[in-house]
């Protein structure tokens, strides 16, 4: 799914596919712009790899 644009509370943002959260910014501000596209673009990135792992495949976690 492709990360996807939508507003809540009446400012901008992005989400990843019809269900994700919606990451606005300040409308006009390209740097929080790419904030959120960055962010919604990580959840993307957490979604798959939790499909993955449900699904069985055998990927490490990260160390923090």
């Amino acid at each position: 799914m492709p990360v996807m644009s939508c507003q809540r509370n009446n400012k901008p943002g992005f989400k990843y596919g019809e269900d994700g959260h919606c990451y606005t910014y300040k409308e006009g501000d390209e740097a929080s712009r790419k904030r959120a596209i960055a962010k919604a673009q990580k959840q993307g990135r957490a979604i798959a790899l939790s499909k993955a792992r449900a699904a069985g495949h055998k990927i490490p976690r990260r160390k923090k």
